[in-house]
């Protein structure tokens, strides 16, 4: 999905599927987010080449498994306004941040990346959120600021790119790890266990991020251990509920995701993330612990055995 935004702060949301785009256009509101509805003075349409026409801004909303498609879609069009994408991902086959898969497909137009705790459900229904968007360009980064000057939203900005991105993939796999823990844990202290075990998440995501040239204070800010923490609290996370399935039923969850019946950023992360602790020669034994029960079947009970024993150490 693409969001348009044109000059006179006009509003439209582009999908590729034609049936999709009609029905949601006819009863202005998706399946996924019940009970919202989308204002009539928001165009939805199927019709790409007509919305690019309009647009000085394109917010990409699309999971990061489906991100290239999106922008390969973008690239038949000349003269492009700036990029804005949410996806909190790393594509599997190549490892690739958002930002490079925008320079290897579209060039050197300008990019910019929103990150942070927040959800959708939440945010349409007026609940602030602390939301990080973070580009190489000055210009951009004060065009955007001036754009999102949106109650409930409270918009900070860094040119920090690829920490902002790393941030929000990393975060998504560890809260698999730690909802998979809750789910079995009768321990009246599991509150003071997660605290440990995002405290451990923490520490990898700031080894990942170094190696791969994200600044520090990025991961210890919103965008970092603020969506750790909110995505590994709060139901409405589907990272959250897919760690609490996993336990339950995990070859179930496995062929789900595979076959894109649901989507979970977290499962191409993970896979994205062990590959780069190999790269990076990197000691990551949460990540490890997490790719071992999604990937080579290890048993839920006895990842969150090992998991729960990495958090004796601290």
């Amino acid at each position: 999905m693409g969001i348009i935004l044109s000059k006179k702060n006009q509003v439209g949301f582009w999908y590729q599927d034609q049936k999709f785009s009609f029905e949601l256009s006819k009863f202005r509101e998706n399946n996924r987010l019940p009970g919202i509805r989308i204002p009539r003075e928001i165009s939805i349409s199927s019709d790409l080449k007509k919305n690019i026409k309009k647009a000085d801004l394109i917010l990409i909303a699309s999971p990061s498994f489906n991100f290239r498609k999106t922008l390969l879609n973008l690239k038949k069009f000349k003269d492009l306004p700036p990029l804005l994408g949410i996806a909190k991902g790393i594509e599997k086959e190549t490892l690739k941040l958002p930002s490079q898969i925008v320079e290897e497909t579209c060039g050197k137009i300008p990019y910019a990346h929103l990150s942070g705790p927040g959800f959708a459900r939440e945010i349409v229904r007026g609940k602030s959120a602390k939301e990080i968007i973070a580009s190489e360009s000055p210009t951009l980064l004060k065009k955007l600021k001036a754009h999102f000057q949106i109650k409930p939203l409270e918009i900070s900005t860094t040119s920090d790119l690829i920490g902002t991105q790393l941030a929000g993939a990393i975060k998504n796999s560890l809260a698999i790890g730690i909802s998979l823990v809750e789910a079995a844990s009768q321990d009246p202290e599991i509150g003071k266990i997660r605290s440990k075990i995002i405290k451990l998440g923490l520490k990898e995501m700031i080894k990942i991020g170094r190696a791969m040239g994200g600044q520090e204070k990025t991961f210890l800010g919103p965008a970092g251990q603020g969506d750790l923490v909110l995505t590994s609290t709060n139901p409405l996370s589907r990272n959250f509920q897919f760690g609490k399935n996993l336990y339950l039923d995990a070859q179930k969850m496995r062929e789900d995701i595979k076959k894109r019946k649901i989507t979970v950023e977290g499962f191409d992360n993970t896979w994205a993330l062990y590959k780069l602790g190999k790269i990076y020669k990197l000691d990551l034994p949460i990540i490890n612990e997490i790719y071992n029960v999604i990937y080579k079947k290890t048993s839920p009970k006895k990842t969150i055995k090992n998991i729960i024993k990495l958090t004796r150490t601290i």
